[in-house]
């Protein structure tokens, strides 16, 4: 008999606890001290139940680093426009959203962290940070280069520009609590628009 729809929708939900549970543990404890009975345990769900959603530890991670990636934190950070009409204004509101972002996912970031610093030991998921990676400063080094051509920005080596603005971004995660961060995010978006070489 196949599932109602609101089996299938109480599955779904069960899932997403569980992966939102796991995303907190692997970012908090790091996944050697994860465990699926503490994921279980968090989730509120028995231990054989995680394994209804994920193969294993390592899917189960995968999933925690690449399903955020690829739905909320890659649309978002990607949402600018390289070719817009008044690029300046463009930028500004870019740099508020990416900051935003930046603040607000600190758990899911303290997972890319690990990742990234460990990269040989999660090649798949890395895989996945990276290929964004080159999508996101792809994507900036054309606004970069249509706003140097139109006079906005000065002239600079726009990848080196655009890797250096997403390393301040990476920065802002490591450097601040998260009470310094949203009491300055709005002081922090002077010296990421500094960074893009504004023409005085």
């Amino acid at each position: 008999m196949p599932l109602s729809d609101k089996q299938i929708k109480a599955m779904e939900q069960k899932r997403e606890k569980i992966l939102q549970q796991a995303i907190i543990l692997f970012a908090e404890q790091g996944y050697e001290s994860t465990t699926i009975a503490k994921v279980a345990k968090a989730s509120g769900v028995s231990f054989g139940s995680v394994f209804t959603y994920f193969e294993n530890k390592d899917q189960l991670f995968y999933h925690a680093v690449t399903e955020p990636l690829n739905t909320v934190f890659k649309v978002d950070l990607l949402d600018f426009d390289p070719e817009a009409e008044d690029l300046l204004n463009e930028i500004k509101n870019m740099i508020d959203k990416h900051i935003r972002i930046f603040i607000e996912m600190r758990t899911y970031l303290q997972l890319v962290v690990q990742v990234i610093g460990q990269h040989t030991k999660f090649p798949e998921p890395f895989k996945e940070l990276d290929e964004f990676s080159l999508e996101f400063i792809q994507k900036l080094i054309l606004m970069i280069t249509n706003a140097q051509r139109r006079g906005i920005l000065e002239e600079s080596e726009a990848d080196l520009t655009a890797k250096a603005y997403l390393g301040f971004l990476l920065g802002i995660r490591l450097t601040f609590t998260d009470y310094a961060v949203s009491y300055i995010w709005e002081k922090l978006k002077i010296p990421a628009f500094q960074l893009l070489y504004p023409k005085r």
